[in-house]
């Protein structure tokens, strides 16, 4: 059948409008939203803190040994000193043997022997008093001195440390030279005075106790007074080798 002109104008004229909706309805659909994949995971930032124990395990060697210390006066509105603050003598690995008992193990130039089978309490050992020089086979002839006494530690700075770093500090046994074993008379003849008003009357000790006290003040990031960094300049001039020690500002 033949379709007349006005016919196919019409036909044509309905696909027109039925091609320019679809064009429309086309134009007018949303793209699909895509929902984003997981982020990648980002490293965890780390706050800022204080060191809770110092930085070196062993006492650092004389080659070229150069030790930094912050000297500063002693703040003259510092809360009193609380003993009981800094907790000790603490057992940090539980094995029944406090940090005195291990220090007095590791000290011992002999196997040590023990009080029971529990092996809690050193009964014996062998300990050559670093301050005197004197030997002693009997713990309960020994002190166990804190290089840095707590009284020392707290007018240095550690006043401000809560009582986790506090007991940390009195319980460390991390670097070799920060507990020692030494006869009775001697720590309390020591107290809690600094090299400038106490030293070991064992003269061949001076090298070795100022490298520890500046090494432990150091890294415990506590402060020396003029008057001490002057007395520990002066110890480690009786070193075998030339030891460095510079100040630095607060």
């Amino acid at each position: 059948m033949r379709i007349g002109e006005p016919a196919k104008a019409v036909v044509i004229s309905i696909l027109l409008a039925a091609f320019t909706g679809c064009a429309l309805l086309e134009s007018l659909t949303p793209e699909p939203v895509r929902r984003p994949g997981p982020a990648a995971p980002q490293s965890p930032t780390q706050a800022p803190t204080l060191t809770s124990k110092p930085q070196p395990t062993n006492r650092p060697g004389l080659a070229n040994l150069d030790l930094m210390v912050t000297v500063a006066p002693v703040d003259d509105d510092l809360p009193e000193y609380n003993r009981r603050e800094w907790s000790h003598w603490k057992d940090e690995d539980r094995d029944c043997q406090n940090a005195r008992q291990e220090a007095l193990i590791v000290e011992s130039a002999i196997p040590v022997t023990f009080k029971g089978e529990d092996k809690c309490r050193v009964a014996s050992g062998r300990w050559t008093g670093p301050f005197t020089g004197t030997v002693v086979e009997d713990p309960a002839k020994l002190d166990i001195d804190h290089m840095v006494p707590l009284a020392n530690a707290h007018r240095s700075g550690g006043w401000v440390w809560d009582r986790d770093r506090k007991t940390a500090f009195a319980n460390d046994l991390e670097y070799n030279g920060h507990l020692i074993a030494t006869i009775a008379s001697a720590n309390r003849a020591k107290g809690s005075k600094g090299p400038e008003d106490w030293r070991p009357p064992e003269q061949g000790y001076w090298c070795e106790y100022a490298i520890d006290w500046a090494t432990i003040k150091s890294s415990w990031e506590l402060t020396v007074t003029p008057r001490e960094f002057d007395a520990l300049r002066d110890m480690l001039e009786t070193c075998d080798e030339v030891v460095a020690i510079r100040p630095s500002g607060r």
